[in-house]
């Protein structure tokens, strides 16, 4: 079983004027075959966090590691690329491909090195895209479809770690529900899942511990 482990991570930074701590000594342990949920409002420092563990940022004080291992002593450029990835409200998808392209990028980055095009078919097919919707620019499909197209793409590096960041804050509750369920099998095919969210409601779906983000401290509930 595989473990994400936050230590004692702090963060600050400067807005001009005086030192905002936003993270003021983090734990959490995430395991593999999990679904966690992390609640937090707006300037909680929920989006410091998942920015830390997806290496987007360096952490400054405390440590991240995965396996024992740091991220620092991995490389946060070499985590990024085989340990983990984010999906975004914003789904954060190139408007000018299609959706089969989308998923062929990450492929590519991911060193998958054959047929890409039938496995990105594959993974779009596994999130219920069909392949004439796989076919069309991803601008042309529903936002419910673009976030399917998202998490087909997390999919794509067959990484250890997925992080959705509101993903499903765009998006009606019908859809909503079928967006969580694709987290939840990612889950259950035993990746460590983390959905952060400002919803209680959303946070239930999570079949793990959920975490309660406030002012920079992370509560276990």
């Amino acid at each position: 079983m595989s473990k994400l482990e936050v230590k004692n991570l702090k963060h600050t930074y400067s807005d001009g004027q005086r030192d905002v701590h936003v993270l003021k000594g983090v734990n959490a342990t995430f395991e593999s075959g999990k679904m966690y949920a992390i609640v937090g409002e707006s300037g909680s420092g929920k989006t410091t966090l998942i920015s830390l563990i997806a290496a987007l940022d360096k952490v400054q004080d405390g440590d991240i590691k995965f396996d024992g291992k740091s991220i620092h002593e991995i490389g946060e450029s070499q985590f990024r690329l085989k340990y983990v990835n984010i999906v975004f409200q914003a789904f954060n998808l190139i408007k000018y491909m299609t959706a089969r392209e989308n998923v062929e990028v990450a492929l590519d980055f991911s060193g998958h090195g054959k047929d890409e095009k039938t496995r990105a078919y594959e993974l779009l097919e596994h999130v219920g895209i069909n392949r004439d919707k796989a076919d069309r620019l991803v601008q042309k499909l529903s936002g419910g479809e673009q976030q399917r197209v998202a998490i087909a793409r997390s999919m794509a590096g067959d990484v250890p770690i997925i992080v959705a960041d509101e993903p499903t804050g765009n998006l009606d509750e019908k859809t909503e529900g079928k967006i969580l369920t694709l987290f939840k099998e990612l889950a259950d095919k035993g990746k460590i899942v983390i959905v952060v969210t400002h919803s209680q409601k959303v946070a239930k779906h999570a079949n793990a511990t959920v975490y309660h983000m406030k002012n920079g401290t992370l509560i276990k509930r």
